[in-house]
């Protein structure tokens, strides 16, 4: 439970840090709402902002807990997450995102 709770005050207080990305070239607002899925498939939640941390590229996801109590919202590194279509596939499969993103 602790590191659950270090976990959402640590995404929190980097999020709060969060500043929009500004790029004319590429308007990536547009994958806002968009549906996250794994690379196995599953849809885990959706895209509710976009930015920048440290100079790296980051989507600001909302996704769902286990057995559907609650949500966290997670930083998605760019470098983790491929932009399809209409959503947003992870790397990584179901079972390594609460490793990668701290989503139990």
């Amino acid at each position: 439970m602790k590191i659950a709770v270090l976990a959402l005050a640590a995404c929190l207080a980097i999020a709060s840090g969060l500043h929009a990305q500004t790029s004319t070239s590429r308007p990536t607002s547009r994958i806002i709402g968009w549906p996250i899925y794994t690379s196995d498939g599953f849809k885990i939640g959706e895209i509710t902002n976009i930015g920048t941390y440290k100079g790296q590229r980051l989507m600001v996801g909302e996704v769902g807990l286990t057995l559907g109590l609650g949500i966290r919202h997670v930083l998605i590194p760019r470098n983790l997450a491929i932009i399809e279509n209409d959503r947003i596939i992870l790397t990584i499969t179901k079972d390594r995102v609460s490793q990668v993103l701290g989503v139990d």
